[in-house]
């Protein structure tokens, strides 16, 4: 029997997976990029469905628990696409800063 947070959550991750899909056929996302985001989501799902899955990968790792894991693995990505996201700024606030300098140059 499914429980509300299942219900929610799968629907969620449908809805998720839909932006996805519809991002990538705008041409706004790589296929790299949509598989890696649905597996993500599918994954995701196999855990809210059987959360003791968690545990045999836990075990392997030398991990306690499959909770554990799952937090572990949450902060790393998160700091990883936090990464991403500053040398993404980074990067276009340097673009920013070089067509700023052209155009005003220019207009001299």
């Amino acid at each position: 029997m499914l429980n509300v947070f299942q219900i929610f959550f799968v629907s969620f991750a449908v809805f998720v997976i839909s932006a996805v899909i519809k991002r990538r056929s705008e041409g706004l996302l790589s296929l790299r990029a949509l598989i890696f985001w649905i597996l993500f989501w599918f994954l995701a799902i196999v855990v809210v469905f059987w959360p003791n899955s968690t545990e045999f990968v836990a075990e392997y790792f030398g991990i306690g628990r499959g909770a554990d894991l799952v937090v572990y693995v949450s902060l790393a990505f998160m700091f990883y696409i936090l990464l991403r996201l500053h040398i993404k700024i980074e990067s276009m606030n340097r673009d920013l800063t070089k067509i700023v300098r052209k155009e005003s140059l220019e207009k001299k």
